[in-house]
């Protein structure tokens, strides 16, 4: 399956996966996001009548985003390493990924697109050439597609979405389109777009470079995701997502190798 699953991640730019947190696991999961996003509820709706300076995810009246998210729940940290995901991930991007960003993402019910059309990034392929003889050696063994990609993302799907409940929306194969989208195009109006939708507990990888946004959400409820950003080893991460102070130090006690490196300390 994972040779499958990587083909047409190469192939289309993303790939829906079902399945991947099952009965007591997406129940733990839902529970803490539920938890999370309660909690947070007041400092998000402070956000809105103050200035903010950045802004991830379409942060706003039409988006309560919590950035990061990986310290508020040690379970949070536990998906960012989650081995399906960071298998395919590997195996398209290469051994040495790395988290540029997390987020927990709530679309409230009948809010318009927080966001267009766009893409987060303007390649879609790595370049490989300043790969040590190692990380060469380990891509060979595990590699799932002819050129590394340079960008994955993980949506992790907490609620059952639908088609109206601001599906996620990519045009299938776009990430090796030569230009980026045209902005201002109708969300509905772009040609060949597809809209995700899937059951709770499904897995959403994508390329960074697809275009993409998030639909209107025309639904009585609201739709929530959990958001990784992988890239590569010495890409660097934005300040706001730097690991520092005691957590920092705790995941390097407590976390293995591999999650060090994820996360860049």
């Amino acid at each position: 399956m994972d040779d499958q699953i990587c083909r047409k991640l190469d192939r289309d730019g993303y790939v829906l996966i079902e399945d991947v947190l099952l009965s007591d696991e997406l129940k733990r999961v839902q529970e803490t996001f539920y938890r999370v996003e309660n909690e947070t509820r007041a400092k998000w709706s402070d956000s809105l009548s103050g200035e903010v300076g950045f802004k991830p995810y379409g942060l706003g009246h039409d988006a309560h985003v919590v950035f990061p998210i990986i310290d508020y729940d040690d379970l949070f940290v536990d998906l960012l390493e989650y081995p399906l995901t960071t298998r395919i991930a590997q195996r398209v991007q290469g051994p040495d990924i790395m988290m540029v960003d997390n987020a927990l993402h709530v679309k409230p019910a009948g809010t318009p697109a927080h966001t267009g059309w766009h893409r987060d990034t303007g390649t879609w392929k790595y370049d490989s050439s300043s790969w040590d003889e190692n990380v060469m050696n380990s891509w060979e063994e595990i590699r799932g597609c002819d050129a590394p990609h340079f960008k994955i993302k993980v949506f992790f799907i907490i609620d059952d979405i639908g088609h109206k409940t601001a599906p996620f929306s990519v045009v299938p194969g776009s990430h090796k389109f030569p230009e980026a989208p045209e902005k201002g195009t109708c969300l509905d109006a772009m040609e060949d777009h597809v809209r995700i939708t899937g059951p709770a507990g499904s897995a959403i990888i994508w390329n960074g470079c697809i275009w993409h946004t998030a639909m209107d959400n025309t639904d009585i409820r609201a739709r929530r995701m959990l958001l990784y950003n992988y890239t590569h080893v010495g890409s660097g991460q934005r300040e706001q997502y730097i690991l520092r102070g005691e957590f920092r130090e705790r995941m390097k006690r407590e976390r293995s190798a591999f999650c060090r490196q994820i996360l860049d300390i």
